[in-house]
């Protein structure tokens, strides 16, 4: 099945404008190649708005509709796209995330999934009062397989002193977690940075978010409350990755945040 094929238009406006897109090449008869000249990319760009994997510009959404007599259809589509939430995120984030050759990420307040111990994300979840604690927590651990998978995820994780500091579960499982961030730290694939050794503000303070590069398409993520916006759209990507450098100029080096992680392991009795 190919990724076309696969969208759901159901839940998600993207998908929705993927699929109409296609719909509408189709039924104009006009090659990918040919829409390409009309929206002044390449034809590969065309497979990939088509595919869901990259999100169509509503400067290029109010072209198609010129160009087809269509006034308003996919600027509006794009414009209720870009404000909706679509219903399943978290299916679309874990695909990314199967996906991913990079991920970048920053955390304010807790460990990273992708570097959580069991013991944590089990803390985590019943903190959270989640019915489905266990099958939350075999899930997280099972994501974690891209990070040793043979052709491993590159991980760049930037993590706030609080989340650090921050204890979930008893002393034993917070030495267990801390000592899993020391060894994790230490794969060549893994890159890991913390933003101070002192509770201080910092530029780029703010809400969690997370930006994934695959081979066909990348994905910007915002924590927004108890949920998560996803974007694909280049240029939200780009402001995230900014944010990204931003928080990351001010923050310890690897040296240093090993040291202070360390630092707080030994300071648990």
């Amino acid at each position: 099945m190919s990724r076309a094929d696969a969208l759901r238009p159901d839940f998600s406006l993207w998908h929705l404008i993927a699929v109409e897109l296609r719909r509408q090449r189709q039924l104009r008869r006009i090659s990918g190649a040919a829409l390409g000249v009309i929206l002044d990319c390449d034809r590969s760009t065309v497979a990939r708005y088509e595919s869901g994997d990259v999100q169509l510009p509503i400067a290029r959404a109010r072209i198609l509709d010129h160009e087809w007599g269509m006034p308003g259809f996919f600027e509006n589509l794009v414009k209720h796209a870009k404000n909706a939430q679509d219903l399943d995120w978290w299916e679309t984030f874990k695909e990314y995330e199967r996906r991913a050759n990079l991920i970048k990420t920053y955390e304010p307040s807790l460990i990273p999934g992708l570097l959580q111990r069991e013991g944590y994300a089990r803390a985590v979840f019943t903190a959270s009062r989640r019915t489905d604690a266990e099958e939350a927590v075999a899930e997280r651990l099972a994501r974690q397989e891209i990070l040793t998978r043979q052709g491993p995820c590159k991980l760049m994780a930037i993590l706030d002193t609080a989340a650090v500091l921050r204890a979930f579960g008893d002393v034993d499982v917070m030495r267990d977690q801390l000592s899993h961030l020391l060894e994790v730290s230490e794969q060549p694939n893994v890159y890991l940075r913390v933003t101070s050794d002192r509770l201080i503000g910092y530029g780029g303070v703010g809400g969690g978010f997370t930006v994934m590069q695959t081979p066909t398409g990348d994905l910007g993520f915002a924590t927004v409350g108890s949920t998560g916006h996803i974007s694909l759209d280049p240029i939200d990507i780009q402001e995230q990755a900014i944010r990204y450098d931003q928080i990351g100029m001010s923050s310890l080096t690897i040296e240093a945040s090993r040291a202070f992680i360390a630092t707080t392991l030994d300071s648990l009795s």
